[in-house]
């Protein structure tokens, strides 16, 4: 077997990665429905009307139109033309989720795992995959996760889940997955599905269950307000030194994640969008939240994390 390269010469050689971002089109067709989606996104007065005017494309141009991109020499990430959401967000000009990048890059080299709790169709998946030594990725829906597969499935250390992340592992859940929209659920007991929704059921798994004891990692947590029960569910691996990149959604005025965090025994909490600030009361969340359509990323670890002094260091 040949001689693994050291942890501290990965890091460096991933550090050197430059940026770069390149698109690929399916074929003149989807690069024409590319420009027309770009040119709205400068003028659009709102998501919904972006959105709509999305799937209107889609309507007249070829279903079949994807655009393939790739950061940082990472491996590319297919967009469909008529998706309303990730055309809008993750093939504009400025970067998506900056943020989240940032901590990828810190904590390259300093941890070998990076797992991605609702990952939706693979984005930060693939961009993870040149980082880390293994990326595991759980995603809920049906449809989302033939996406993720065909994205991500053929990464040689890629491992893909279909279960919701949940406290307990082993149980079954029935979400409903909202239409036209790139990643809203909820369980179906908290009311009967729409038109055009779709109710499905699926195994839960627990964090602790998917990320190897004793391996400090870093987890992407983004499941669709059941970020406690995650949360729960991750409580040995926070221990064991993960640091949590966590959404908290601006719609929810209780804060619940960062409430359950700030509650936790020996937790720091910090925003990411601009270098570190540590949190220590919901007040802070809450001023920090000013739209209510937006999902705003903050970090969660132990105060004794040796990833998290490592990614503070870096940022």
């Amino acid at each position: 077997m040949p001689e693994r390269t050291p942890l501290a010469q990965r890091s460096q050689d991933r550090q050197q990665i430059q940026r770069t971002r390149e698109l690929t089109f399916t074929g003149a067709g989807a690069r024409l429905q590319y420009t027309f989606l770009m040119a709205l996104f400068r003028v659009a007065v709102s998501r919904g009307l972006y959105g709509r005017f999305a799937r209107w494309l889609g309507r007249i141009f070829s279903r079949d139109n994807q655009v393939l991109l790739s950061i940082d020499g990472a491996p590319p990430f297919r967009v469909s033309l008529n998706d309303g959401y990730w055309t809008r967000f993750a093939l504009w000009h400025e970067e998506y989720e900056p943020e989240i990048a940032a901590v990828l890059k810190a904590a390259s080299g300093r941890a070998e795992i990076f797992c991605d709790c609702g990952a939706n169709k693979g984005y930060w998946t693939v961009r993870a995959a040149p980082l880390f030594d293994r990326v595991i990725a759980a995603e809920a829906a049906e449809a989302t996760f033939a996406a993720l597969s065909v994205n991500a499935g053929h990464l040689p250390n890629v491992t893909l889940h279909r279960v919701a992340i949940h406290a307990v592992s082993g149980e079954r859940m029935t979400f409903v997955n909202v239409e036209n929209s790139h990643a809203s659920a909820r369980l179906l007991s908290d009311g009967k599905p729409g038109p055009g929704d779709k109710t499905e059921t699926v195994e839960t798994r627990r964090i602790d269950d998917l990320v190897p004891e004793g391996v400090p990692a870093l987890i992407k947590l983004d499941v669709e307000g059941a970020e406690v029960a995650a949360l729960e569910g991750a409580s040995r691996a926070i221990r064991d030194g993960a640091v949590i990149i966590y959404e908290d959604h601006g719609s929810d005025s209780t804060c619940a994640p960062s409430s359950h965090l700030l509650n936790t025994p020996d937790t720091c909490l910090f925003f990411c969008d601009d270098g570190f600030r540590q949190v220590t009361s919901l007040d802070q969340v809450r001023a920090l939240k000013t739209d209510p359509y937006k999902g705003y990323n903050l970090l969660a670890a132990h105060r004794d994390s040796a990833l998290l002094a490592g990614i503070m260091e870096r940022l």
